[in-house]
C-alpha cells in the first residue's frame, strides 16, 4: 500500500474500524457465544471520525443497552404469562423513549433503550432462552464490541477531536463576520433575504457541530477537558451572538429608508471595531485578541436628523441601536471568555443556568405525534405477527420495526418508502456474500480477510458526513444477513425472509407516517405556519391581563420553537408549489414569521403587565391579532387577507397611537432619558410587528394553497 494513502484520516479511520471488527469477531467466535453480530453491529455503528467522538457514542450505547436490559427485565417479571399486557407496557416504554430522544442532547441513549428493550422482550418471548439471558448476551456483546473498538482508536492512528473543535470555531466566527457583513449592509441598503437565510443555516449547522465537537475534545483531549468550563461558557456565548445577529438580520428589511449612516456618525467606527473583534475570534493567534479594541464607540443619534422622522421610525431606529449595542457587548464579552479559556489560568466554576426543568418537560405536540407514529407501527407489526401465519422473518418483524420506527422518527423528512430500493440492494449483496463466498471459508484467517475487506470499503467509500446514515445501513445489512457464528448455515430462504419482511416494515411505517396528520413537507410546513399564525393571533387577542398564566406560556413557547421547525421544513417543500417555482418568496415568508416572532416577544418584555392600555393600542392590537388567525385560515385557500386594507387599517391606528403619546409628551414638564427610549423601543416594535404582518399577508397570498392539497402518497 502506498505510504501516502495512509496519510488519509478516511482510509486510517476505515484501516482502523477493519481492524477492530476482525479482533471482535475472532473473540465472540473463540468464546463461542451466541450472536457474535451484536458485538460486530456495536464496533460498526460506534466508529466515528474522531477518538472522542467515538468513545462518548460508544459510552451511549453501552448505557443504553444496561438500562434497556434492566427496563425488560422488569416488564418480562411483571407480565410472564400475559403478551397483551406485556405489549402495552413495552409499547409505552418505547414511545417514552421517542419522546425523550427528540428532545435530548443524548438522543442516541434514548434511541438504544428504546430498540434494545424491544429485541430483549421480543426474543425472551418467542424463543426458547429465557429474557435474563438475553438481555446479558445483548449486554456482554455489545461490551466487547464497544470495548475493542475503543482500545484499537486508542492505540492505532489516535485521532483528537480538538484541531477539529478549534477549526469548527474559527469557521463559526467566519460565518458570522459574513452574516454581520450581509447584515450591515441590509441595515443601510438593500438585503438579500435567500442569502441571509442561507447563512443562518449553516451557522446553525455549525453550532452543532461545534456544540458535539466539544463533548468529544473534552473526552479525548486533556487541555479541553482542563479548561471545559471555560469552553462550554465560550460555545454558549457563542450562540448568543449568532442569536444576536439573526435578530439584527430581522431588523434590516425595514431599516433602509432610515439612512442610519446619517443619522448614526458613530456607525462605521463601531462597524470597524466589531469586525475586528470577529477577525481576532476566528484567529489563532493569542496576540490578535490582545491586539482588538475593548470598547467600541457609543452609537448616539444626531438630534437634527431625527426631527424628520416619524415617532414608529424613531422607535425603529431605537431598536436597531439597542440591538447593536447588545451585539456590542456579546462580541466583547466573548473576547473576554476565549482569552480565558487559552490562558493557563483554571479554576472557573460551571455557570449557574436557569432552572429549565419545566421547558424540557412541557409536552410537544410534535414530539407526541412522533410518538403516537412509532407506538402505532409497533402494535401493527405485532398484531400481523400473531395474526397472519408465516409473515416473513416472524418476530424478527416486529424488532424490526420499533427499531427503524424509531431512527425514522428522528428523521421525519425521509419518507419510508425511499429506502425500499437501497434496503434490497444492500440485501442483495450481503446475500451474495453469505451464499456464495462464506461456504468456501474453511478457516477463521479466511473469515478474516473477507470481514476486513468488506469494513474497509464499508468505511472507505462511506467515509464522509453526509453519507454516515448509508455506512450504518449497509453495516447493518452485511452483519444481519451473514449473521456470522460457529454453527454456521446458510439457507436462501433466510435472504428471502429479510428481503421481503423490510418492504413489509417500511409499508407499516409509511402508513402510520399519515397518522394522525400527513407527512408530506408541504403539509407538514403549512400546519407549523397555521399553528404559529394562530399563537400569534392568539397572544395579541388575550391582551395583557395576568389571568392567562399557563396560557401564556404556552403561547411564548410556541412563538420561540415554531419559526425554526418553519425555517427546516421550509427547505423540504418541493419546487412546483413555490410561486413561479422560485424560493424567494418561500425565503421571504419565513424570514418575515421570524421578525414577527422576534418583535412580539420582545413587545411582551416591554409592555407593563398591570397597566391600562390607551383605546388606540386595543384596536390596533384586537385588529393585528384578528388578520393572524384570519390568516391562518386563508392557508386552506378557502379564505384571503387584503393586505392593502390591512396596511392602510394599521397605519390609521399607528397615527392615532402617535398623537395620542406626543399630546402625554407634552403634558409633561420632564422627561427621563430612559423612559423615552423605552417609549421609543415600544414604537419601533408596534411598527415592526404591523410591517410583518403586512408582509406575510402579501407573501402569503403568492401562493396557490390549494395546490398543496392534491392528493400524493409521500
Amino acid at each position: 500500500m502506498n505510504v501516502t494513502i495512509l496519510h488519509s484520516p478516511a482510509t486510517r479511520e476505515a484501516l482502523k474500524t477493519a481492524l477492530a471488527m476482525v479482533l471482535t469477531y475472532w473473540i465472540a467466535l473463540q468464546a463461542n457465544w451466541d450472536k457474535p453480530m451484536w458485538a460486530g453491529l456495536a464496533v460498526a455503528l460506534v466508529s466515528l471520525d474522531t477518538l472522542g467522538l467515538s468513545l462518548n457514542k460508544s459510552a451511549l450505547r453501552m448505557l443504553g443497552t444496561l438500562v434497556a436490559g434492566v427496563v425488560a427485565l422488569v416488564l418480562v417479571g411483571l407480565f410472564p404469562q400475559d403478551r397483551w399486557l406485556l405489549m402495552a407496557a413495552l409499547s409505552l416504554w418505547v414511545g417514552c423513549c421517542t419522546y425523550m430522544m427528540l428532545g435530548s442532547q443524548r438522543a442516541y441513549f434514548w434511541q438504544v433503550c428504546g430498540f434494545v428493550s424491544v429485541i430483549i422482550c421480543v426474543g425472551a418471548a418467542t424463543s426458547s432462552s429465557g429474557a435474563f439471558a438475553t438481555a446479558v448476551l445483548r449486554a456482554q456483546e455489545t461490551g466487547l464490541g464497544v470495548l475493542v473498538y475503543s482500545l484499537v482508536a486508542m492505540l492505532v492512528w489516535p485521532r483528537h477531536s480538538d484541531g477539529q473543535f478549534l477549526a469548527a470555531i474559527a469557521e463559526l466566527h467566519d460565518k458570522q463576520l459574513a452574516l454581520y457583513r450581509h447584515t450591515v449592509g441590509g441595515l443601510t441598503g438593500s438585503v438579500d433575504v435567500a442569502k441571509t437565510t442561507a447563512l443562518l443555516g449553516e451557522l446553525t449547522g455549525l453550532h452543532q457541530k461545534v456544540s458535539g465537537l466539544l463533548e468529544a475534545s473534552v473526552a479525548d483531549s486533556y487541555e479541553i477537558w482542563e479548561r471545559r468550563c471555560y469552553w462550554q461558557r465560550y460555545v454558549a456565548r457563542g450562540k448568543a451572538v449568532t442569536e444576536g445577529l439573526e435578530r439584527l438580520a430581522l431588523l434590516a428589511p425595514g431599516s433602509a429608508p432610515l439612512s442610519l449612516e446619517k443619522r448614526i456618525p458613530a456607525l462605521a467606527d463601531f462597524d470597524t471595531v466589531i469586525q475586528q473583534r470577529f477577525r481576532a475570534l476566528a484567529s489563532r493567534d493569542h496576540a490578535g485578541i490582545s491586539e482588538t479594541p475593548q470598547m467600541a464607540p457609543a452609537l448616539v443619534a444626531e438630534r437634527r436628523q431625527l426631527e424628520s422622522l416619524s415617532l414608529f421610525d424613531v422607535g425603529n431606529l431605537a431598536v436597531i441601536r439597542r440591538q447593536l449595542t447588545a451585539l456590542d457587548t456579546l462580541t466583547s464579552d466573548l473576547l473576554s471568555v476565549k482569552e480565558d479559556a487559552r490562558s493557563d489560568q483554571l479554576g472557573m466554576k460551571p455557570a449557574a443556568t436557569a432552572n429549565l426543568i419545566h421547558e424540557h418537560w412541557r409536552l410537544d405536540a410534535d414530539r407526541l405525534i412522533a410518538v403516537a407514529r412509532v407506538m402505532l407501527s409497533l402494535w401493527a407489526a405485532y398484531l400481523l405477527y400473531i395474526y397472519v401465519e408465516g409473515v416473513p422473518a416472524g418476530a424478527t418483524l416486529v424488532t424490526l420495526t420499533g427499531s427503524l420506527a424509531m431512527v425514522l422518527a428522528a428523521a421525519p423528512q425521509v419518507a419510508p418508502l425511499r429506502l425500499v430500493l437501497p434496503v434490497l440492494v444492500t440485501t442483495l449483496l450481503a446475500g451474495v456474500i453469505y451464499l456464495f463466498v462464506m461456504p468456501n471459508l474453511i478457516h477463521f484467517w479466511q473469515l478474516a480477510l473477507l470481514l476486513f475487506a468488506v469494513t474497509f470499503g464499508i468505511c472507505r467509500a462511506l467515509s464522509s458526513p453526509s453519507a454516515q446514515a448509508a455506512k450504518a445501513l449497509a453495516f447493518s445489512m452485511f452483519i444481519s444477513v451473514c449473521s456470522i457464528q460457529n454453527a454456521q448455515t446458510y439457507s436462501f430462504l433466510a435472504i428471502a425472509n429479510i428481503a421481503m419482511a423490510f418492504p413489509i416494515v417500511l409499508l407499516l411505517l409509511a402508513l402510520a407516517a399519515y397518522f394522525p396528520t400527513s407527512p408530506r413537507p408541504e403539509q407538514v410546513f403549512r400546519r407549523l405556519l397555521a399553528r404559529f399564525l394562530r399563537c400569534a393571533g392568539d397572544s395579541f387577542l388575550q391582551g395583557n391581563s395576568a389571568g392567562y398564566g399557563r396560557h401564556r406560556q404556552r403561547l411564548a413557547h410556541a412563538l420561540t420553537t415554531l419559526p425554526v421547525e418553519i425555517a427546516t421544513w421550509s427547505g423540504r417543500t418541493p419546487a412546483r408549489y413555490w410561486p413561479d417555482g422560485e424560493r424567494q418568496a418561500l425565503d421571504t415568508l419565513v424570514q418575515r414569521i421570524g421578525a414577527l416572532a422576534f418583535f412580539i416577544q420582545t413587545l411582551a418584555q416591554e409592555l407593563p403587565v398591570k397597566r391600562r392600555e390607551p383605546e388606540a393600542l386595543v384596536h390596533w392590537r384586537e385588529s393585528v391579532g384578528g388578520a393572524l388567525v384570519t390568516l391562518a385560515g386563508s392557508l386552506s385557500g378557502t379564505e384571503r387577507v387584503d393586505y392593502r386594507e390591512l396596511s392602510i387599517q394599521l397605519h390609521a391606528l399607528l397615527d392615532s397611537m402617535e398623537a395620542e403619546v406626543r399630546s402625554e409628551a407634552a403634558q409633561r414638564t420632564q422627561l427621563d432619558s430612559d423612559v423615552v427610549e423605552q417609549w421609543l423601543c415600544r414604537a419601533g416594535l408596534l411598527r415592526g410587528i404591523g410591517q410583518s404582518v403586512v408582509d406575510i399577508a402579501e407573501t402569503a397570498d403568492k401562493f396557490s394553497w390549494r395546490q398543496w392539497d392534491e392528493p400524493r402518497f409521500y
